[in-house]
């Protein structure tokens, strides 16, 4: 077989086919930001071609840029904001914040007004690198959303998506070309971000209690989430990476929750996908074994995280492409804290070669880890990881 470009040889194995060898494709985004301070696109294309991996690129990632300011998961939207200024683009909402910088976080006490009430919360966000990660996200002090009453005013803080962002998807195509794959990505639904509305056990609380706030606030953010998907496929995307982690059952949710609250809204993402000929690729790095059958049902073309069993996960890679290899594409597999975080050459190696044997017979299956790639990692470990797929990997 002819040597694949990095785009042919990841859309082949997305599809179930079989490319010219395994397609290799880390986790990247916490590495990227870690070494060079950026996680946008081109430093992470960059970070690829460093170390000679496939390209698969999510447009934005959340540590960067997001398609719409997400003013639920970050105080002020996002680390970049559109030419309306901070809120501005918020019709009709008028917004108080009061910052406080502590020594180790920032606290966010924030007032939004809408025309249909007005929403308060209190963010204790942590500085990164003191104890609490790279990355820390925000800890909610107090919930934006309280009860049903407040539903109507949080559908004022979802906006349009990004004029700017949206513009730059096709240069970023035309300057990628045949070489990377570009995933439409955003973090608004439940199953992301979305989740930041509530405190952590009052979401779990409410999927028992209240229902119809549960489902209230997940209809408003995924109707959110799919127009921005829209808006990335309409410029021509052709793979959905929409990742609901906040969803898995590792959090603590129920199977009758995940199948008559989540399942019906990643229905809505998929099918939008696929009405526009673009591939749904859906990530979780927790618990799967108990709904991959429903997520191939609902026609997922790819799973990507499947963290294994001792170190989060519950199914084994081998078993999930035994049970689902023939109706969806497999992405992950390999855990990234003991293979990489704390581990050396000989460990990826193994990771890697048992990887390949457990899922590569047959294709649709690209080499990845459960999560991310933390900056901790040496770039010796990076090398060896592409070697390995490149020198074991081949059809």
């Amino acid at each position: 077989m002819a040597e694949m470009t990095g785009k042919q040889r990841l859309m082949s194995a997305l599809k179930g086919g079989v490319p010219d060898r395994v397609p290799v494709c880390p986790n990247l985004t916490r590495w990227v930001r870690g070494n060079d301070g950026c996680s946008c696109i081109r430093h992470l294309y960059r970070a690829h071609k460093r170390f000679g991996f496939d390209s698969f690129l999510p447009f934005y990632q959340y540590t960067w840029q997001t398609i719409a300011n997400d003013y639920v998961y970050s105080p002020s939207g996002g680390h970049n904001y559109s030419v309306n200024g901070v809120f501005g683009d918020l019709e009709n909402v008028d917004v108080q914040m009061e910052v406080k910088n502590e020594e180790q976080w920032v606290v966010y006490d924030r007032k939004f007004i809408t025309p249909a009430g007005e929403l308060r919360d209190v963010i204790r966000w942590a500085r990164p690198d003191m104890g609490y990660g790279d990355g820390p996200n925000p800890h909610r002090e107090e919930p934006l959303v309280k009860s049903s009453k407040d539903l109507d005013a949080l559908k004022f803080l979802y906006p349009q998506p990004r004029r700017d962002l949206v513009a730059e998807i096709p240069i970023i195509m035309e300057d990628l070309g045949d070489d990377a794959v570009l995933a439409a990505l955003d973090c608004v639904n439940f199953g992301s971000w979305g989740t930041e509305v509530f405190l952590p056990e009052q979401m779990l609380i409410a999927s028992v209690d209240d229902v119809a706030l549960l489902k209230g606030v997940c209809r408003i953010q995924n109707d959110a989430h799919l127009n921005n998907i829209k808006a990335m496929l309409e410029k021509g995307v052709k793979v959905v990476m929409d990742s609901w982690f906040q969803c898995s059952l590792s959090t603590g949710w129920s199977i009758d929750t995940y199948k008559d609250v989540f399942l019906p809204l990643i229905k809505e993402v998929i099918d939008l996908a696929h009405s526009y000929d673009a591939l749904f690729v859906i990530h979780d790095d927790g618990k799967l074994k108990d709904v991959m059958g429903f997520l191939a049902d609902a026609g997922a073309d790819c799973v990507s995280g499947l963290q294994p069993p001792d170190t989060g996960g519950d199914i084994a890679l081998s078993d999930a492409k035994r049970l689902y290899g023939d109706s969806m594409a497999l992405m992950g597999g390999i855990d990234p804290c003991y293979t990489f975080d704390m581990g050396t050459t000989q460990t990826v190696r193994q990771a890697t070669k048992q990887a390949i044997e457990d899922a590569g017979k047959g294709g649709g299956y690209i080499l990845n880890v459960g999560e991310a790639i933390s900056p901790e990692v040496s770039p010796e470990l990076l090398y060896e990881f592409s070697k390995t797929a490149k020198e074991y990997g081949k059809y």
